[in-house]
């Protein structure tokens, strides 16, 4: 078996993809969380580790941060645009206020994955980690990507 299989890689637009949308980027089994604001330790199908190393969480909350001001930035540009030369400061000042309190909660566990989709194309699974993934794995999932059940 290539290692490229071994390894589930695809390119990062689809692990993105699969993020935005809230699943695993390893395999976009959509099961991370059990609720909003609480996800399981690992992938149920393919056994990724949520958490790979201590501080995981910094890159999702940036994600979120990172996402939250560029949506910010939106409101400003499109406000000014469309209201100039009468800027309409109230309503933008509403929006953006709005934006800013309602959308990391919204948000929170899709900014999640797609950081893990970063995070997984920044550094690609050990062997090790691999092989721990599969230990915690769905042996029907397994078993359809043609390995066996550790």
């Amino acid at each position: 078996m290539g290692m490229a299989r071994h390894r589930l890689t695809t390119s990062f637009f689809h692990m993105a993809l699969r993020g935005v949308t809230g699943g695993c980027p390893r395999c976009g089994s959509h099961g991370w969380f059990r609720h909003w604001f609480h996800r399981k330790e690992r992938c149920p199908r393919c056994g990724y580790k949520a958490e790979r190393q201590d501080g995981y969480m910094l890159g999702a909350m940036t994600m979120n941060v990172i996402i939250t001001f560029f949506l910010l930035a939106l409101v400003i540009i499109i406000g000014t645009v469309v209201s100039y030369p009468d800027l309409n400061v109230p309503v933008m000042i509403i929006v953006g206020l709005s934006i800013a309190v309602v959308w990391p909660f919204v948000f929170y566990p899709n900014t999640y994955t797609l950081w893990a989709a970063v995070d997984l194309l920044m550094h690609p699974l050990e062997p090790e980690e691999v092989a721990d993934a599969e230990a915690h794995a769905d042996p029907a999932w397994l078993a359809a990507q043609g390995r066996r059940s550790a």
